[in-house]
Protein backbone atom coordinates (compact mmCIF):
# COMPACT_ATOMS: atom_id res chain seq x y z
CA UNK A 1 0.00 0.00 0.00
CA UNK A 2 1.66 3.35 -0.90
CA UNK A 3 -0.13 7.16 0.04
CA UNK A 4 1.83 9.46 -2.15
CA UNK A 5 2.72 12.70 -0.24
CA UNK A 6 0.20 15.83 -1.27
CA UNK A 7 1.27 19.14 -2.26
CA UNK A 8 -2.00 20.69 -1.42
CA UNK A 9 -2.37 22.08 1.91
CA UNK A 10 -4.09 19.67 4.42
CA UNK A 11 -5.95 22.31 6.34
CA UNK A 12 -8.53 24.34 3.58
CA UNK A 13 -9.09 28.14 4.73
CA UNK A 14 -13.22 27.63 4.27
CA UNK A 15 -13.45 24.22 5.74
CA UNK A 16 -10.50 23.88 8.25
CA UNK A 17 -10.08 19.59 7.80
CA UNK A 18 -7.28 18.02 8.71
CA UNK A 19 -6.57 14.39 7.22
CA UNK A 20 -4.38 12.44 9.20
CA UNK A 21 -3.68 8.59 8.70
CA UNK A 22 -4.38 6.52 12.01
CA UNK A 23 -2.92 3.52 13.70
CA UNK A 24 -3.28 1.59 17.10
CA UNK A 25 -0.55 0.98 19.54
CA UNK A 26 -2.57 -0.78 22.07
CA UNK A 27 -5.95 0.68 22.82
CA UNK A 28 -4.19 3.73 21.87
CA UNK A 29 -5.25 5.64 19.01
CA UNK A 30 -1.60 7.70 17.06
CA UNK A 31 -2.10 10.19 13.56
CA UNK A 32 0.09 11.37 11.11
CA UNK A 33 -0.67 14.14 9.26
CA UNK A 34 -1.67 12.79 5.44
CA UNK A 35 1.27 15.71 3.93
CA UNK A 36 3.52 14.68 6.21
CA UNK A 37 3.52 10.84 4.50
CA UNK A 38 5.92 9.91 1.66
CA UNK A 39 4.78 6.27 1.64
CA UNK A 40 3.43 3.23 3.70
CA UNK A 41 4.94 -0.25 2.40
CA UNK A 42 5.47 -3.59 4.30
CA UNK A 43 8.38 -4.40 2.48
CA UNK A 44 10.74 -5.22 5.69
CA UNK A 45 12.81 -7.64 3.33
CA UNK A 46 15.65 -5.31 2.98
CA UNK A 47 16.37 -3.90 5.91
CA UNK A 48 20.01 -3.32 7.02
CA UNK A 49 21.68 -3.32 10.11
CA UNK A 50 21.91 -0.07 12.03
CA UNK A 51 25.65 1.37 12.29
CA UNK A 52 24.58 2.48 15.87
CA UNK A 53 22.74 1.52 18.75
CA UNK A 54 19.58 3.82 19.55
CA UNK A 55 15.97 3.11 21.55
CA UNK A 56 13.83 1.64 18.70
CA UNK A 57 15.63 1.78 16.30
CA UNK A 58 15.92 -1.56 13.81
CA UNK A 59 17.86 -0.55 11.01
CA UNK A 60 18.17 1.06 7.59
CA UNK A 61 15.94 0.66 4.57
CA UNK A 62 16.59 2.53 1.10
CA UNK A 63 14.11 4.96 -0.29
CA UNK A 64 14.50 5.85 -3.65
CA UNK A 65 18.06 5.81 -3.03
CA UNK A 66 17.63 7.69 0.39
CA UNK A 67 18.51 5.50 3.17
CA UNK A 68 15.84 6.10 5.79
CA UNK A 69 16.53 5.07 9.54
CA UNK A 70 13.46 2.73 10.37
CA UNK A 71 12.33 2.89 14.44
CA UNK A 72 9.92 0.63 16.08
CA UNK A 73 7.46 3.52 16.88
CA UNK A 74 6.33 1.49 20.23
CA UNK A 75 9.57 1.31 21.34
CA UNK A 76 10.64 4.92 20.68
CA UNK A 77 7.69 5.57 22.87
CA UNK A 78 8.30 2.97 25.21
CA UNK A 79 5.67 0.93 25.52
CA UNK A 80 4.43 -2.28 24.86
CA UNK A 81 3.90 -2.62 20.75
CA UNK A 82 0.68 -3.86 19.77
CA UNK A 83 2.56 -7.08 18.42
CA UNK A 84 3.88 -7.87 21.82
CA UNK A 85 0.41 -7.08 23.14
CA UNK A 86 -1.10 -9.42 20.73
CA UNK A 87 1.52 -12.14 21.59
CA UNK A 88 0.92 -12.28 25.32
CA UNK A 89 -2.79 -13.04 24.31
CA UNK A 90 -2.13 -15.60 21.85
CA UNK A 91 0.40 -17.02 25.15
CA UNK A 92 -2.76 -16.57 27.38
CA UNK A 93 -5.15 -18.27 25.36
CA UNK A 94 -2.82 -21.33 24.76
CA UNK A 95 -2.19 -21.54 28.38
CA UNK A 96 -6.18 -21.27 29.08
CA UNK A 97 -6.53 -24.04 26.42
CA UNK A 98 -4.26 -26.56 28.16
CA UNK A 99 -5.43 -25.79 31.34
CA UNK A 100 -8.92 -26.75 30.42
CA UNK A 101 -7.57 -30.10 28.83
CA UNK A 102 -6.21 -31.31 31.89
CA UNK A 103 -9.17 -30.39 33.48
CA UNK A 104 -10.91 -32.44 31.75
CA UNK A 105 -8.07 -35.27 32.28
CA UNK A 106 -8.28 -34.64 36.54
CA UNK A 107 -11.88 -35.00 36.04
CA UNK A 108 -11.63 -38.54 34.40
CA UNK A 109 -8.78 -39.35 36.66
CA UNK A 110 -10.74 -38.69 40.25
CA UNK A 111 -13.75 -40.82 38.76
CA UNK A 112 -11.39 -43.94 37.79
CA UNK A 113 -9.98 -43.77 41.10
CA UNK A 114 -12.27 -42.53 43.20
CA UNK A 115 -10.03 -39.55 44.67
CA UNK A 116 -11.04 -35.89 45.45
CA UNK A 117 -11.39 -33.26 42.49
CA UNK A 118 -10.29 -29.30 43.33
CA UNK A 119 -10.07 -27.83 40.03
CA UNK A 120 -12.95 -25.14 39.66
CA UNK A 121 -16.13 -26.09 39.49
CA UNK A 122 -17.67 -22.38 39.06
CA UNK A 123 -16.90 -21.12 34.68
CA UNK A 124 -16.47 -18.04 36.16
CA UNK A 125 -13.85 -18.41 39.00
CA UNK A 126 -11.28 -20.91 36.49
CA UNK A 127 -9.10 -18.34 35.38
CA UNK A 128 -10.05 -18.38 31.66
CA UNK A 129 -13.47 -17.28 33.68
CA UNK A 130 -11.88 -14.84 35.39
CA UNK A 131 -10.50 -13.04 32.03
CA UNK A 132 -13.25 -13.89 29.71
CA UNK A 133 -16.07 -12.43 32.01
CA UNK A 134 -13.93 -8.60 31.32
CA UNK A 135 -12.72 -9.20 28.25
CA UNK A 136 -13.58 -6.11 25.72
CA UNK A 137 -11.88 -6.11 22.18
CA UNK A 138 -12.66 -3.32 19.41
CA UNK A 139 -12.04 -6.46 17.27
CA UNK A 140 -15.62 -7.13 15.97
CA UNK A 141 -14.37 -10.19 14.07
CA UNK A 142 -12.61 -11.25 17.87
CA UNK A 143 -15.44 -10.49 19.93
CA UNK A 144 -17.86 -12.69 17.54
CA UNK A 145 -15.13 -15.64 18.32
CA UNK A 146 -15.22 -15.30 21.91
CA UNK A 147 -19.29 -15.08 22.30
CA UNK A 148 -19.28 -18.48 21.29
CA UNK A 149 -16.89 -19.56 24.41
CA UNK A 150 -20.10 -19.26 26.88
CA UNK A 151 -21.92 -22.43 26.42
CA UNK A 152 -19.29 -24.87 25.55
CA UNK A 153 -16.89 -23.52 28.71
CA UNK A 154 -19.88 -23.38 31.10
CA UNK A 155 -21.08 -27.01 29.98
CA UNK A 156 -17.24 -28.22 30.66
CA UNK A 157 -17.39 -27.04 34.07
CA UNK A 158 -20.25 -28.29 35.22
CA UNK A 159 -19.71 -31.80 34.58
CA UNK A 160 -17.88 -31.90 37.63
CA UNK A 161 -20.66 -32.16 39.82
CA UNK A 162 -22.53 -34.38 37.38
CA UNK A 163 -20.24 -36.90 36.84
CA UNK A 164 -19.07 -37.32 40.51
CA UNK A 165 -22.90 -37.62 41.45
CA UNK A 166 -22.98 -40.35 39.06
CA UNK A 167 -19.73 -42.13 40.68
CA UNK A 168 -21.25 -41.35 44.08
CA UNK A 169 -23.92 -43.20 43.12
CA UNK A 170 -22.62 -46.37 41.71
CA UNK A 171 -23.00 -45.12 37.99
CA UNK A 172 -19.12 -44.82 37.13
CA UNK A 173 -19.93 -46.11 33.42
CA UNK A 174 -22.53 -44.22 32.95
CA UNK A 175 -19.85 -41.15 33.83
CA UNK A 176 -17.22 -42.02 31.87
CA UNK A 177 -19.39 -42.15 29.11
CA UNK A 178 -21.02 -38.69 29.52
CA UNK A 179 -17.37 -37.34 30.03
CA UNK A 180 -16.11 -39.40 26.87
CA UNK A 181 -18.76 -37.38 24.91
CA UNK A 182 -18.05 -34.31 26.98
CA UNK A 183 -14.61 -34.69 25.20
CA UNK A 184 -15.82 -35.57 21.49
CA UNK A 185 -18.00 -32.55 22.02
CA UNK A 186 -18.46 -29.08 24.33
CA UNK A 187 -14.02 -29.90 24.73
CA UNK A 188 -13.86 -30.05 20.80
CA UNK A 189 -15.73 -26.92 20.90
CA UNK A 190 -13.45 -24.96 22.84
CA UNK A 191 -10.62 -26.14 21.51
CA UNK A 192 -11.46 -25.15 18.05
CA UNK A 193 -12.66 -21.41 19.41
CA UNK A 194 -9.15 -21.14 21.07
CA UNK A 195 -7.58 -21.89 17.70
CA UNK A 196 -9.98 -19.61 15.67
CA UNK A 197 -9.36 -16.71 18.31
CA UNK A 198 -5.60 -17.21 18.24
CA UNK A 199 -5.68 -17.36 14.20
CA UNK A 200 -7.41 -13.95 14.36
CA UNK A 201 -5.42 -12.22 16.61
CA UNK A 202 -2.37 -13.11 14.44
CA UNK A 203 -4.12 -12.18 11.76
CA UNK A 204 -5.09 -8.75 12.61
CA UNK A 205 -0.90 -7.73 12.28
CA UNK A 206 -0.63 -5.77 9.65
CA UNK A 207 3.03 -4.65 10.07
CA UNK A 208 3.90 -1.31 8.07
CA UNK A 209 6.89 0.98 7.09
CA UNK A 210 5.62 4.87 7.40
CA UNK A 211 8.13 6.92 5.18
CA UNK A 212 7.94 10.38 7.21
CA UNK A 213 8.77 13.41 5.47
CA UNK A 214 8.44 17.74 6.10
CA UNK A 215 8.60 18.43 2.37
CA UNK A 216 7.01 16.17 0.51
CA UNK A 217 10.09 14.96 -1.02
CA UNK A 218 13.12 13.94 1.14
CA UNK A 219 12.48 10.94 3.64
CA UNK A 220 13.10 12.09 7.20
CA UNK A 221 12.36 8.89 9.14
CA UNK A 222 10.48 5.78 8.99
CA UNK A 223 8.16 4.07 11.34
CA UNK A 224 7.24 0.52 11.86
CA UNK A 225 4.02 0.02 13.42
CA UNK A 226 1.75 -3.11 13.63
CA UNK A 227 -1.80 -1.95 13.41
CA UNK A 228 -3.22 0.02 11.10
CA UNK A 229 -7.13 1.98 11.81
CA UNK A 230 -7.98 4.34 8.67
CA UNK A 231 -7.42 7.89 7.52
CA UNK A 232 -9.29 10.16 9.33
CA UNK A 233 -11.05 13.49 8.72
CA UNK A 234 -10.88 16.59 11.71
CA UNK A 235 -11.47 19.98 11.75
CA UNK A 236 -8.17 22.03 13.08
CA UNK A 237 -10.49 23.31 16.12
CA UNK A 238 -10.63 19.53 16.81
CA UNK A 239 -6.81 19.88 17.99
CA UNK A 240 -6.05 20.30 21.82
CA UNK A 241 -2.86 20.88 23.06
CA UNK A 242 -1.19 18.43 25.41
CA UNK A 243 -0.73 20.72 28.26
CA UNK A 244 -4.71 21.84 28.28
CA UNK A 245 -4.88 17.90 28.84
CA UNK A 246 -2.22 17.47 31.48
CA UNK A 247 -0.17 15.17 29.45
CA UNK A 248 3.07 17.80 28.35
CA UNK A 249 4.56 16.94 31.96
CA UNK A 250 4.67 12.95 30.30
CA UNK A 251 8.23 12.53 29.30
CA UNK A 252 7.80 9.94 26.42
CA UNK A 253 5.18 12.30 24.71
CA UNK A 254 7.52 15.90 24.93
CA UNK A 255 8.20 17.11 21.67
CA UNK A 256 6.58 14.35 20.27
CA UNK A 257 3.08 15.17 19.57
CA UNK A 258 1.08 18.16 18.74
CA UNK A 259 -1.71 17.22 20.78
CA UNK A 260 -5.24 15.46 20.95
CA UNK A 261 -7.45 15.06 17.96
CA UNK A 262 -11.17 15.05 18.61
CA UNK A 263 -14.99 15.78 18.18
CA UNK A 264 -18.03 15.47 19.92
CA UNK A 265 -19.12 13.85 16.81
CA UNK A 266 -16.38 11.77 15.98
CA UNK A 267 -15.51 8.92 18.47
CA UNK A 268 -11.78 8.21 17.40
CA UNK A 269 -9.61 10.54 19.68
CA UNK A 270 -5.89 10.11 18.51
CA UNK A 271 -2.47 11.36 19.20
CA UNK A 272 -1.19 13.94 16.12
CA UNK A 273 2.52 13.27 15.45
CA UNK A 274 4.74 15.98 15.57
CA UNK A 275 6.71 15.75 12.46
CA UNK A 276 9.02 19.06 13.03
CA UNK A 277 10.41 17.99 16.10
CA UNK A 278 10.71 14.14 15.30
CA UNK A 279 14.09 14.10 14.25
CA UNK A 280 15.34 15.74 16.81
CA UNK A 281 13.44 13.61 19.57
CA UNK A 282 15.14 11.06 17.64
CA UNK A 283 18.38 11.63 18.22
CA UNK A 284 17.67 12.17 21.94
CA UNK A 285 16.66 8.38 22.65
Amino acid sequence: MNIAATNQPIIDNESEVLTVFTFWIGDELFAINIENILSVTQDLDKLLQPPVKSRGLMGVINYMDDPVAVYNFAEMLNIPSTREIKSGMVELLNAREQEHVDWVDALERSLKENAPFDKARDPHLCAFGLWYDKFKTRDEALMDIMKHFDKPHKAIHALADELLDLRDNGRLDDALEKLRIARLTNLNYLIKYFSHARSQIEESLHTVVINITNDGVKPLVALKIDEIHEVMNFHQSDLRGLERMGLDVVLEMEGLFKGYLGSDDNQSSCLLLDTSNLLVNVKAL
